[in-house]
């Protein structure tokens, strides 16, 4: 029936409540607006401030340290207080002569504890401004959608450029093994090689996981890796080809041509028997070369293209088709050189 009416004191309490509560709401309003993407520490921050209990906010977060958690008292505890304070103050009084034998303890504890607190200066004005530019730029560019397209074509037109230009000079400075162009149909072509070193490993498994093995292998052994000596310089191409039976594991023969300063005895023997030094006499040979990723599908097409020309011109095949890969692994697909080649008679 009856409702105890507020004292001043809960009535004062309640104001201050209320404006504490409005100074965090303009606190987070002034940081979003100056940070719109605060830093992994302001996050953590207003985290405590909204999940731990007892954590100061609002106008008591303002206070000194001897302030915090002070709420307004009902008139008895102030009365009560009050009187306990002065019998406190007397205490003091008395004891005053003993705790100047403290002083310098107390100056050098807190001395002490000063220099460990955190530097409590804002940023110099100088950076905040830097900042400021940074995120206006950053806005201006999420607003203009020209913009951010033009510079994203721009950088990979300067990352496709940067890649043609290392190939580039990758194949300019790789040694390939000389051959003569004896007649040439479009994307086809008849040539005559001379004669050649190869170093020579089979590995089984479908065309790319066997090419990747030998590779590595091959790699391994013209790197030093697993045998004494110097390194050997990479030439192109990689060649690749269906094992012959005669006493190999049936499976993929992958081939790294020798540079043309090496024979077969002055070149290191391989540090493991997986890996062949052998001669391979001069031949002539029909090519087709084609761009782009290597896939089963592109070089069926290929291949069949070239068989029909063998049969158009009338030319006798020897042994399988041979694959000829002349760039390294992270070449762009469209700078990628690849050919295939059938043996014939002369």
């Amino acid at each position: 029936m009856f409702r105890d009416k507020s004292t001043a004191y809960e009535r004062l309490s309640e104001k201050l409540s209320d404006i504490g509560d409005r100074l965090v709401e303009l606190e987070h309003g002034v940081a979003e607006r100056l940070s719109p993407t605060p830093s992994a520490t302001e996050r953590a921050r207003r985290a405590i401030v909204d999940i731990l209990p007892g954590h100061q906010t609002g106008v008591r977060r303002y206070l000194p340290d001897f302030a915090r958690g002070w709420s307004m008292p009902s008139a008895d505890d102030a009365r009560s207080a009050y009187h306990h304070a002065a019998g406190s103050l007397s205490s003091l009084r008395s004891s005053l002569p003993d705790l100047a034998d403290y002083l310098p303890d107390i100056r050098r504890t807190a001395r002490d504890a000063r220099q460990s607190l955190p530097d409590p200066r804002l940023p110099r004005l100088s950076s905040f401004q830097r900042g400021m530019r940074t995120q206006r730029g950053v806005d201006r560019l999420r607003d203009n959608d020209t913009l951010t397209t033009l510079l994203i074509a721009g950088g990979a037109l300067v990352a496709v450029g940067g890649a043609i230009y290392i190939t580039k000079k990758i194949a300019d400075h790789t040694e390939e093994p000389d051959y003569d162009v004896v007649r040439r149909d479009g994307e086809i072509e008849v040539r005559d090689y001379d004669a050649m070193v190869v170093a020579e490993t089979v590995k089984t498994g479908y065309h790319e996981k066997a090419r990747k093995a030998g590779f590595n292998a091959l790699a391994d052994y013209t790197s030093a890796h697993n045998r004494g000596g110097k390194k050997i310089p990479m030439t192109a191409p990689v060649l690749q080809q269906l094992a012959e039976a005669d006493g190999q594991t049936k499976g993929w023969a992958i081939r790294f041509v020798m540079p043309k300063k090496f024979s077969v005895a002055t070149l290191p023997p391989p540090g493991t028997n997986e890996v062949k030094l052998r001669d391979v006499p001069a031949k002539r040979i029909v090519s087709i070369r084609f761009n782009g990723n290597f896939t089963a599908s592109l070089a069926s097409k290929k291949l069949m293209t070239l068989y029909n020309y063998l049969a158009d011109e009338n030319l006798k095949q020897k042994g399988d088709p041979e694959y000829a890969f002349y760039n390294p692994p992270w070449t762009p697909g469209f700078l990628k050189r690849n050919e295939i080649f059938i043996e014939i008679d002369r």
